[in-house]
């Protein structure tokens, strides 16, 4: 794999506990985070707090159990940041 700084990364459960904290750190090392969980207000709140921080966060609502809702999450990451490398489901 690249160095996480070269890296996009989707991160399923980002809105709390460890797919939070794994966000907070793979994007204070530097890589590209695509924030996805239910909760689309905590979401963007978290976001904010990322780009605040000087990192490079995007975020989309979806509930991974719809493969529809899957597919619109890999092409978000594709519009958003030409691809990801790496994809975590921690929900």
């Amino acid at each position: 794999l690249k160095p996480l700084a070269q890296q996009t990364v989707v991160l399923v459960g980002a809105s709390s506990g460890i797919g939070l904290a794994t966000a907070r750190l793979a994007a204070r090392r530097g890589a590209n985070v695509v924030l996805v969980a239910r909760n689309g207000e905590a979401l963007g709140q978290i976001a904010e707090e990322l780009r605040g921080q000087g990192a490079k966060a995007e975020w989309i609502a979806a509930d991974v159990a719809d493969p529809e809702a899957v597919d619109r999450v890999a092409e978000f990451a594709v519009e958003r940041f030409g691809g990801f490398d790496s994809w975590a489901n921690i929900a």
